[in-house]
């Protein structure tokens, strides 16, 4: 079958050609995401069962069922005796995606980096002088947090022993989740954990269009009290 069209939008002209090399970011703005996680985890896992990718997202099988069928009109997926996976075409789209989608990070990376380049740089020097570091590796020691959360907490601390800053931005759920090598669906649980411990807060900063991920101020306190205690 040659695709047609891409996109959660209705299927041009069956006539119509894809000139595969101009597909870009833009191409992909039509998919939602939840259409794009299907793409990948028929990427990475070859052929899947629908019950398969309905556990992994966490949706039942009937939902997921829509955005399959979607992919297959598309020419984007096929089933073959009961398993899905994915056409050439699907391949190439998700290969797109994925140079887009780390051509955009490193893009967002460079301009986060500057922008805490240039918030850091207004510590002045006395500030820098009397900047102490905060010990973490009592509290990994002694909690009992899982593996993800416990490298959520040591590079939230080590970000504000090197810059003076209890906080990062993220894009979005997903840059978070790659960040930490999480499930997108595993990073509520995740961030619900911490936060209600008064370890990590969580907040879409509009300003800025991103993530914001930061230790609370009583948190950090507490480091310092253990610190100073030993």
């Amino acid at each position: 079958m040659t695709p047609t069209a891409v996109g959660d939008s209705h299927p041009r002209n069956s006539t119509e050609k894809v000139d595969y090399p101009l597909l870009s970011t833009s191409t992909f703005s039509r998919f939602s995401k939840f259409t794009l996680w299907i793409m990948e985890i028929l990427r990475d896992g070859g052929s899947v069962a629908t019950w398969q990718m309905a556990e992994q997202t966490m949706k039942s099988c009937r939902y997921v069922n829509v955005y399959l069928n979607r992919l297959r009109k598309r020419g984007i997926a096929l089933k073959n005796e009961g398993f899905w996976c994915l056409t050439d075409f699907g391949k190439y789209l998700v290969d797109v995606l994925s140079r887009d989608r780390d051509r955009d990070r490193d893009r967002y990376n460079t301009r986060i980096t500057q922008q805490q380049h240039n918030n850091n740089t207004r510590i002045t020097q006395k500030q820098a002088k009397v900047l102490k570091q905060v010990a973490i590796s009592l509290w990994l020691q002694d909690s009992d947090r899982s593996r993800a959360e416990k490298e959520v907490v040591e590079v939230l601390v080590k970000h504000f022993n090197e810059t003076g800053s209890k906080f990062l931005y993220f894009r979005d759920v997903y840059h978070f989740a790659d960040k930490f090598k999480v499930r997108p669906d595993e990073v509520n649980q995740l961030l619900m954990s911490l936060k209600q411990d008064r370890v990590v807060y969580s907040f879409q900063d509009k300003q800025h269009n991103a993530w914001k991920i930061g230790l609370y101020k009583a948190f950090l306190e507490s480091l310092k009290a253990s610190q100073a205690a030993t």
